[in-house]
């Protein structure tokens, strides 16, 4: 069964989603599950219409963070009109978030119980960023376009000794102290834009799986980190790249 392929990390208080994102042209190229009732609608041709999975809810991911199904409702609705950047820039945005749909789908084991999931559409400016727009196409042709989205949240709370915390606590308990694994439910989450990740042109880069996104992601994160200038300047070169083979 498919199951939800992304990585969470935390990073100066705030946490960040990340998991693969998908092109689309039209609506009918949406999976049923990715469907946002637009029936009917028109995309438009100035823009690249990406959809991507947002965060899952009622079972722990692979990094060990639970929302509820009350958590994802509650937080949906700051999904909306949020600017996308490009590998955590937020203050150059390239687009923005424009539809939401909270589904549920079934878990990766095929026994649990329908699980509630967050999926997002984004309409990136090609019109404005074509160069940026080339590089995403050329990342998702090789299946490492990816979405990574930011949220911060209300508490978190350990599900090994149940105790909540203030999301930004100098001190947390042994468990969630003890490991960025810990089980730790993100509670009232609000999520504030995301960002597309793809491989700069650097031969780490040449094979990257989602454990080395993660980390890029981390890395990202805090832009005045000197690595982070590197990152988008490679990004810029990959940009030119594309340019000059057309």
């Amino acid at each position: 069964m498919e199951t939800l392929d992304g990585m969470y990390t935390e990073r100066n208080g705030k946490g960040y989603l990340t998991a693969r994102a998908h092109i689309i042209s039209d609506p009918a190229e949406l999976d049923r599950e990715y469907a946002f009732e637009m029936k009917g609608e028109r995309l438009n041709p100035n823009f690249l219409w990406i959809s991507g999975r947002y965060a899952q809810g009622e079972q722990p991911n692979r990094n060990g963070q639970f929302w509820t199904t009350g958590d994802l409702k509650g937080g949906e609705y700051s999904i909306r009109y949020t600017p996308l950047n490009v590998m955590h820039e937020w203050d150059k945005p390239v687009g923005v978030f424009v539809e939401t749909k909270l589904v549920h789908r079934e878990a990766a084991d095929g026994e649990s119980e329908l699980l509630p999931e967050i999926q997002a559409l984004s309409a990136l400016w090609a019109h404005n960023y074509p160069h940026i727009a080339d590089a995403a196409r050329a990342a998702h042709g090789k299946g490492k376009l990816w979405y990574s989205m930011e949220c911060v949240g209300e508490a978190k709370q350990c599900l090994t000794c149940s105790k909540t915390f203030e999301w930004s606590a100098d001190k947390y308990c042994e468990h969630l102290e003890g490991s960025v694994q810990a089980p730790r439910r993100l509670i009232n989450p609000v999520f504030q834009g995301g960002a597309l990740i793809f491989p700069p042109t650097q031969p780490g880069w040449a094979d990257a799986d989602i454990e080395e996104v993660a980390r890029a992601t981390h890395e990202y994160a805090d832009r005045s980190m000197p690595h982070a200038d590197r990152a988008y300047a490679s990004l810029r070169h990959l940009m030119e790249q594309v340019a000059t083979q057309k």
